[in-house]
């Protein structure tokens, strides 16, 4: 895969999940795709990470940026507790103990921060840094996100 179309498509992606958090959508829509986007670069992130993908620098900086982006734009939309709904996987312990969950989509952001500016070259280099993204997600998950019916 060349740069270019890299680059374009992350860019594409991030105008995708940026819009798709503007206005129009009700909050929970808008907190749906921010956290699909950043579940799907989690896969292609993934992928890399263990090794069932070929490491690519350019495609794991922009997937990082993708999700970055995406869980900044869905933090402040898990603020109104009355945006829950039925249709999410959210728990309601996200607005029971709201610092809590905001600390680790923090983290995960800051997480995201670090990897970003590392630009790791190679697998070995990306691993550590995936492994705390990944934790932090794993970690949310664990907590505030109910299982699949």
């Amino acid at each position: 895969m060349s740069m270019k179309f890299t680059l374009k498509a992350a860019l594409a992606c991030t105008f995708l999940a940026v819009t798709a958090t503007a206005g129009g959508h009700t909050a929970v829509e808008q907190r749906i795709t921010a956290m699909k986007a950043v579940g799907g670069q989690m896969r292609t992130l993934g992928g890399m990470a263990q090794g069932q993908v070929a490491y690519d620098a350019t495609a794991a900086i922009a997937a990082l940026q993708i999700m970055r982006n995406s869980a900044a734009a869905a933090l402040p939309l898990f603020a109104d507790p009355t945006a829950a709904g039925a249709e999410t996987r959210a728990r309601a312990e996200i607005w029971a103990d709201g610092s809590d969950f905001n600390d680790r989509l923090s983290a995960m952001i800051a997480d995201m921060d670090v990897a970003i500016a590392a630009a790791p070259a190679d697998a070995a280099a990306f691993g550590p840094l995936f492994g705390a993204v990944a934790g932090n997600c794993r970690s949310c998950h664990e907590k505030y996100r109910a299982p699949e019916n």
